[in-house]
């Protein structure tokens, strides 16, 4: 399943998918919707693999919020580093992947392991009311250190 308006580059993503031996039957898009509808589809999800080499944000942190695991390729460069990011912060470094060929190992075993998948179900959302992830007060004094540290740095190069 995926996200995508309608336009010709649906077509273009099941081309690029046959040529990797995905059959079109097995490709659903589905366009944005309001997002109660949008969240509803994550029961319809077992598990998201994450992009890459730009990780998902925001629909990653909804399909976990959803009680979807998200298997994740972590990169070099900040874009593909959310994923590495989100899951460490939720105690799940093993869903984080090193390589392709982890990522799929990653994958496939989750596929195959249903009661795991099934206690993910039960337990991410309230794996992330108790993460950091979900800690406003912690981020807002954090990002209000780093603007103080910012601040004072530049009055001293003021001269201030």
């Amino acid at each position: 399943m995926l996200l995508s308006y309608p336009g010709s580059h649906r077509q273009r993503t099941i081309d690029s998918l046959a040529r990797a031996g995905i059959a079109a039957r097995r490709i659903e898009f589905v366009a944005p919707r309001p997002r109660a509808d949008y969240l509803a589809l994550y029961h319809r999800v077992d598990i998201v693999l994450d992009t890459f080499p730009y990780n998902g944000h925001t629909t990653s942190l909804d399909a976990l919020w959803m009680g979807v695991p998200v298997v994740s390729l972590a990169g070099q460069r900040p874009v593909s580093r959310a994923g590495f990011s989100q899951l460490t912060n939720l105690g799940l470094p093993e869903l984080v992947a090193h390589s392709e060929d982890d990522y799929l190992s990653i994958a496939m075993a989750l596929a195959r392991d249903l009661p795991r998948l099934a206690e993910l179900r039960a337990t991410l959302r309230p794996r992330m009311e108790a993460s950091v992830l979900m800690d406003a007060p912690h981020f807002t004094r954090q990002i209000e250190a780093a603007y103080g540290a910012v601040w004072r740095q530049w009055c001293t190069q003021q001269g201030r």
